[in-house]
């Protein structure tokens, strides 16, 4: 720090990483400090590691790792692809991505989504006013007391098999980390990790639409068997 000071032409001499790494330690070196002399474990943006700065802690209170430490993405799948909407490094709450995802959608396919099939941590009393905004139906459970009227058995239907379809993006993020190694980023820069994150998911998708070609063609070839064997009896 001394030489940084008396030699600015030291600095300027350094390689762009030297020059990230080095300035990545002096931030966690006031950081530190600054826990020391204020008697505190915590601060913003606290640096866990000089090579990766970017990279948060995430509590999540789960029983095989109450932290994680990583990106945080919020997706949406529609039609059985996967979309990355959101990508922080810092934790949040991802009740804030609801308003982004129905924006994001209507850039893609050019339209607002009919139905929205999202976890109860989206349905908080804001973003229920986004959805009858637009007029996109959710099925949730009305927020305050209990109605009086108990809900219909077709109604209990439909959210028991809405549950169900929502679940598929809860088996998206399993099978992207166990199968698409979504869970092994190895880039250290942020974009380039980010870029990694994508290919992931986008290597997915790939492979969902070719097991839909391979059954397309397979029900094209069924069919043109079932015309050539066929026998036209007049």
């Amino acid at each position: 720090m001394d030489l940084l000071a008396k030699n600015k032409t030291y600095y300027e001499s350094l390689f762009l990483y030297e020059k990230r790494t080095l300035t990545a330690i002096l931030k966690m070196y006031h950081q530190q400090e600054e826990m020391y002399r204020s008697k505190t474990h915590t601060c913003a943006d606290r640096i866990l590691s000089i090579f990766q700065p970017h990279v948060r802690a995430i509590v999540r209170g789960k029983a095989k790792a109450r932290t994680e430490f990583g990106a945080k993405i919020g997706a949406s799948i529609v039609a059985g692809y996967t979309f990355i909407d959101h990508h922080s490094w810092d934790a949040y709450n991802e009740s804030q991505d609801l308003l982004l995802q129905i924006q994001l959608f209507k850039e893609r396919f050019g339209y607002l989504p009919a139905t929205i099939l999202a976890n109860k941590i989206y349905l908080n009393r804001s973003n229920r006013d986004i959805l009858e905004d637009f007029e996109i139906h959710s099925y949730c459970k009305p927020l305050g007391r209990p109605p009086k009227d108990p809900p219909s058995d077709e109604m209990k239907s439909r959210m028991v098999k809405a549950i169900g379809e929502r679940n598929e993006i809860e088996c998206s993020f399993g099978t992207g980390k166990r199968i698409y190694r979504a869970n092994d980023i190895r880039a250290k820069l942020p974009d380039t990790a980010r870029c990694w994150t994508g290919m992931c998911y986008f290597v997915k998708n790939v492979m969902k639409f070719l097991r839909e070609l391979c059954l397309a063609l397979t029900e094209i070839w069924r069919f043109f068997i079932i015309i050539v064997t066929m026998r036209v009896y007049v």
